[in-house]
């Protein structure tokens, strides 16, 4: 039976038992809980190098496995092999593989042994893949040469140890492209290689197994008791040249005059690499002078990667300046890297909190072309970890905000399900939030997710909406409107005929003309979802008086209303006394969804990227020169930084990280977050004025109706139907006449033959604010000429 074995030792301390580690270990005694797969051709060593997967959750993993058949006859391989795998486990750097679990297994005199790693591959076999000139290529050479000379200058320089085999094969790459060191079966104490034989050296005992070619002078002749007078990156520093070698001829050398073909080689390292190689040991180049001073490394890939690196060591202006860059940098890069390498690195260090809100961005022009399946692999983790912060900290608030204005980039590659369940719940804190900025940009998010959710998330996400309509800030009432246009079509029927007309009447009676144009334009939108008794008593009564609007907009907005309402329903009437009730109602519904789709695709067409920019564009243009709304941030579609810069007419040439940065957005602009959000501008200035002074962002909301501006407190909602009393502002004494004469009208008796019309301000029994306007008898609509409604009072006061 198979039984973990200790260590033989014939070096004196140099044996070390594997045992078992971790979950290797089944309950019935030693195995090895990964399934071995495909063997790579060629490994360091006596090891076969596999690819392999866990038995426990399918993650994959790189087995190393060494075979003795006779431990008695082949112990100095077997100690050397136990070498590698000890080492393999007190040796921790980002640049030497990494070890997650070992075993060692007896049968008789056989021995095997299992060293599992993160998931590698030989560099030799990763090369082939690789294009065989070009500048990305040698970028990419560049930054994994560095890697390696970085590893060996630690074991050199911090830790006095001699690798002894370094070449092509003891180098293999990660999924994430980084280069590793391997192969740490011969690395040794640089003071204990001068006792020869007589010690426990690994790289004297098995020095046969490291060919020729990648042995400086010393090495290859035996000279171990001179070699501890060198300097201890000696070895490894003729090791590194041969790597170098290679990496740019594209496979192993043979001999050691090949070392002399330096055609290949980048000018830019020539000298470096005839130093590494020099015949005195003590005049061999450090690896660490390599590292920091060679002009190979001055590139883009390598400066992004290693300020990453050590990102936490950076300051915040240094982080804006990157992070600000970064996706122009990236144009320049080789996509591989970019993808595998940058945007994990990003993804991270937005986790862990060491990268501002502006990386969220550069992550998601990183993750630009990725399948679905690998965008859930890489990036979905990140998001769902970012939304499910809390954001009473500023700075997760600001990634919070980044990830809602860029979630149109990447909200086609969420499942349906994590969206509904995962996504929106996170994000519906924000409906509430104290920033105005905030609860305004979850509304135009909600619009991305909207086809996303099922009804019972839709019915929850309606119980903010029918808050916000009434909220203190003008743009977020228009927006809140706007956002019910847009996802009347993802709502049942029941719900839109609840919900749609009572939100879009009550639109038509705020103060902020461009709320009032939201309603108007949304019930076009949606005008398939009204049955022709609803038109001709609810819609036409509540349309009319926008006709003498003080804004000329809102004006001509009401009379396309009521021109398309009044059409519709004339040929309602014709159809009736043709063809009956039930199939001039059936006809209706045909025309108006026509009508309905005509009307939603001439505004797409029109410019303003879908009714979201509604609102907005309609602020903008009440600004006496103020600036222009950008649809393409509002509507999700951020511009790359050099579009950005070119829109403002700065000059983006210079690719330095250091460069300047381009001057931050203002309201309506696409949102860079380098601090805390601003609030949404503040409400319409008094009439006349266009707004207030100096072209703020407040003036862009144009005149308010009448003279009135509407309180900066909430609404109060005395009739407790979730609605508020948008019309107790208007108390002016005209208003209070009007109200008056509409109270004496009220009191006296209908006529016999009048129908009682689709309800007034119905009572929110289902508990989501949007009263039951549809729960009301409508059989008797067309049963007389003379037709009486219940209407809201409104008036308007010039």
């Amino acid at each position: 039976a198979a039984r973990p074995r200790g260590a033989m030792s014939m070096f004196g301390n140099f044996g070390v038992n594997l045992g078992s580690v971790g979950n290797l270990f089944g309950a019935s005694g030693p195995r090895l809980n990964y399934d071995l797969g495909e063997a790579y051709p060629r490994a360091a060593g006596g090891w076969t190098h596999y690819r392999a997967t866990s038995k426990e959750d399918g993650a994959p993993a790189s087995v190393f496995k060494f075979v003795c058949n006779d431990v008695h006859k082949e112990r100095v391989r077997v100690e050397v092999a136990r070498n590698g795998a000890k080492r393999l486990k007190t040796t921790r750097h980002p640049n030497i593989l990494m070890l997650k679990d070992s075993l060692e297994v007896e049968e008789g005199d056989k021995l095997t042994i299992y060293v599992v790693t993160e998931s590698v591959m030989p560099l030799e076999e990763h090369l082939k893949d690789l294009p065989s000139s070009t500048s990305q290529r040698d970028e990419y050479y560049a930054l994994g040469i560095r890697q390696v000379a970085t590893a060996v200058s630690f074991l050199a320089n911090d830790c006095a140890l001699v690798h002894g085999g370094v070449s092509m094969s003891t180098v293999v790459v990660t999924d994430r492209l980084d280069w590793k060191l391997a192969g740490l079966d011969l690395l040794s104490e640089h003071a204990a290689i001068g006792r020869g034989t007589h010690g426990p050296a690994p790289l004297v005992h098995a020095a046969f197994s490291v060919p020729d070619q990648y042995k400086p002078e010393e090495y290859r002749r035996g000279d171990w008791a001179g070699i501890p007078g060198g300097p201890p990156w000696a070895i490894d520093a003729w090791g590194l040249g041969c790597l170098i070698q290679e990496v740019y001829r594209g496979g192993a050398i043979s001999r050691t005059d090949q070392l002399r073909e330096v055609d290949h080689i980048p000018q830019v390292l020539l000298k470096d690499y005839q130093r590494l190689l020099a015949t005195a040991p003590e005049r061999r180049y450090n690896p660490k002078k390599l590292v920091e001073n060679s002009s190979l490394f001055s590139n883009k890939l390598v400066e992004t990667i290693t300020f990453l690196d050590n990102l936490t060591l950076k300051d915040s202006i240094e982080k804006e300046h990157f992070f600000r860059h970064l996706p122009r940098v990236m144009e320049s890069l080789a996509k591989a890297p970019v993808q595998r390498k940058i945007l994990p690195q990003i993804g991270e260090a937005l986790v862990f909190g060491s990268a501002p809100a502006l990386a969220v961005s550069p992550m998601l022009h990183a993750a630009e072309g990725l399948s679905d399946d690998d965008f859930s692999a890489k990036v979905t983790p990140t998001i769902v970890k970012l939304f499910a912060k809390e954001t009473a900290n500023a700075s997760d608030k600001l990634v919070r905000v980044a990830l809602m204005e860029n979630l149109s980039r990447f909200a086609t590659h969420l499942p349906n399900k994590l969206a509904d369940e995962t996504i929106f719940p996170a994000m519906s804190s924000s409906f509430t939030d104290d920033d105005p900025f905030v609860r305004e940009l979850t509304l135009k998010a909600t619009l991305v997710l909207a086809p996303k959710l099922t009804q019972r998330t839709h019915g929850n996400l309606l119980k903010y909406l029918s808050k916000l309509q009434i909220d203190s800030e003008p743009p977020i009432r228009a927006n809140t409107t706007i956002l019910l246009g847009n996802i009347a079509r993802y709502l049942a029927e029941a719900t839109a005929k609840r919900v749609l007309l009572n939100a879009f009447t009550r639109a038509l009676r705020d103060q902020f003309p461009p709320a009032r144009k939201a309603g108007l334009m949304a019930l076009c939108s949606t005008v398939d979802f009204y049955e022709p008794g609803e038109a001709a008593q609810r819609v036409l009564p509540a349309v009319a008086p926008l006709t003498v609007d003080p804004e000329r907009e809102v004006r001509e907005c009401a009379f396309r209303c009521l021109d398309m309402f009044t059409d519709l329903l004339k040929r309602f009437s014709v159809r009736v006394d043709e063809q009956g009730a039930e199939n001039a109602a059936a006809a209706h519904k045909n025309d108006a969804e026509k009508v309905a789709s005509k009307a939603n695709a001439g505004a797409k067409s029109g410019g303003v990227g879908g009714a979201l920019a509604w609102a907005v564009n309609a602020a903008a243009k009440r600004v006496g020169g103020g600036p222009p709304v950008d649809e393409d941030a509002l509507a999700g579609r951020a511009r790359r930084p050099e579009e950005e810069a070119a829109a403002r007419g700065i000059d983006m040439s210079a690719k330095s990280f250091g460069s300047d940065a381009p001057p931050p957005r203002l309201y309506g602009e696409a949102y860079t977050p380098t601090s805390t959000p601003g609030t949404t501008p503040a409400k319409g200035g008094p009439p006349g004025g266009g707004g207030g002074g100096g072209g703020g962002a407040g003036a862009s909301y144009g005149r308010e109706v009448g003279s009135t501006r509407l309180d900066s407190q909430p609404e109060v909602d005395d009739d407790g139907d979730g609605w508020g009393d948008m019309d107790d502002d208007l108390d002016l004494a005209a208003e209070n006449e009007a109200r008056r004469r509409l109270a004496e009208l009220s009191t006296r008796p209908p006529p016999s033959t009048a129908v009682v019309a689709n309800g007034g301000a119905g009572s929110a029994s289902n508990g989501d604010g949007w009263g039951d306007m549809d729960d009301d008898d409508d059989d008797a609509l067309f049963a007389s000429d003379s037709i009486s409604f219940s209407q809201p009072s409104f008036s308007v006061v010039f």
